[in-house]
């Protein structure tokens, strides 16, 4: 057990054990850098950090409080402190995330450093690389530095942060990042499972219909190969169902069919007994997220095909929501969904939405000739590739 090595530390301690958090009053500025350089090395490290950031706007020497942080992000061997400061940093609203961006990359290529400190190094430039992506550069070489160590859990952690890095900041080495990742037998499961979500990101942002088919089905294959890797994948399942559908109902083959009731299951499974592991929980979106995909598979439960562009437009909208991740905004969080989705794609969407309200009450009041018109228009529109 660590023992406070202060009257200020013992302090700290006392407060925080009794359930309350301390106040800038009680521990302000010139009390916490009288001391510095030893807290941020400490398990406080954490309450350190945002007891001077609560501070920010009325410190008398910014640069030094920065610089000692910087200390911390750099020499402070504790994992869960680690996390608590970067924690910290991420949600104030601090504007020049820089000199944290350099100590965290800094870090991150410390061979003298545990490799659990490590990740948590480039997870934490991967936040502020999502809050100002002028960093993205430090995230992308962190990855790359860490991908070829011996660490089973690293790996792991590494194919989560690569396929984020895709999505929010369209990495253009994050496929071939996960494909060596998944040669990995420590984490082939789920660098797959990413690589399946990565595919289906790059079917989104094509412009090309023909494009976005041969991306589902790379999509579908991922996951399929997760799938079987794994001794029960329920996620890769779902989302394997998915993508395969949507291969090939825009190609007009209506082949496909799905086991609607046991991939319902799987969704209950991941929403309710699969959590985001320790200090992972801002790579992922509100776990009931997962749920609401359930709805979009009762189609393909039915006799007649479901229209392509409807099962298009529920799918993109639950991959915005189940892909989406918080990022700290002014006074709370704002989920951001994956970015770069293309015209096409968002053509397609429009047409769905529409095929699902003609088909729905709410255009009972249109005329026959007008519901007539607006069939063909969306017809000529959305006509399959697989139709010329």
């Amino acid at each position: 057990m660590w023992i406070a090595q202060s009257p200020l530390q013992e302090r700290l301690l006392a407060v925080m054990a009794k359930g309350v958090w301390p106040s800038i009053t009680e521990f302000p500025e010139a009390d916490l850098m009288a001391e510095g350089e030893a807290l941020v090395v400490s398990p406080l490290f954490g309450e350190t950090v945002e007891l001077l950031l609560a501070q920010w706007h009325d410190l008398d020497d910014p640069i030094a409080v920065t610089r000692t942080i910087c200390l911390g992000l750099k020499n402070n061997p504790l994992r869960d402190p680690l996390i608590h400061a970067i924690d910290a940093i991420a949600e104030s609203a601090i504007e020049d995330l820089g000199p944290f961006v350099r100590a965290l990359d800094a870090r991150a290529g410390d061979d003298n450093s545990p490799l659990s400190i490590r990740i948590e190094a480039v997870a934490g430039i991967t936040r502020f690389a999502l809050q100002s992506p002028k960093h993205a550069a430090f995230a992308f070489a962190g990855v790359l530095r860490l991908i070829d160590v011996d660490d089973d859990w690293v790996k792991a952690k590494l194919c989560r942060l690569t396929s984020v890095l895709h999505e929010q900041l369209s990495w253009a080495d994050a496929v071939e990042s996960l494909i060596a990742l998944s040669k990995s037998e420590a984490c082939a499961v789920e660098a797959s499972q990413e690589l399946g979500f990565v595919e289906m990101a790059n079917a989104f942002r094509s412009e090309d219909i023909n494009a976005m088919m041969e991306y589902f089905s790379k999509s579908a294959s991922w996951f399929n190969e997760s799938a079987r890797l794994a001794e029960d994948a329920p996620r890769a399942r779902m989302y394997g169902a998915i993508a395969s559908s949507l291969a090939k109902y825009l190609a007009s083959d209506h082949t496909e069919v799905v086991d609607v009731v046991s991939l319902n299951d799987d969704a209950r499974w991941v929403a309710h007994y699969n959590p985001p592991r320790a200090g992972a929980s801002w790579l992922h979106p509100p776990p009931e997220a997962e749920l609401e995909w359930i709805p979009l598979l009762a189609p393909l439960n039915s006799r007649v095909p479901p229209d392509p562009f409807t099962l298009l437009a529920g799918a993109m909208q639950l991959f915005e929501k189940i892909r989406s991740i918080p990022v700290p905004t002014q006074g709370g969080y704002a989920y951001r969904p994956p970015q770069g989705i293309s015209k096409t794609a968002q053509q397609g969407r429009l047409i769905g939405l529409m095929r699902t309200w003609l088909q729905g009450n709410a255009c009972a009041s249109m005329s026959v000739q007008g519901r007539a018109q607006l069939d063909v228009g969306l017809a000529q529109l959305g006509a399959s590739p697989g139709k010329h």
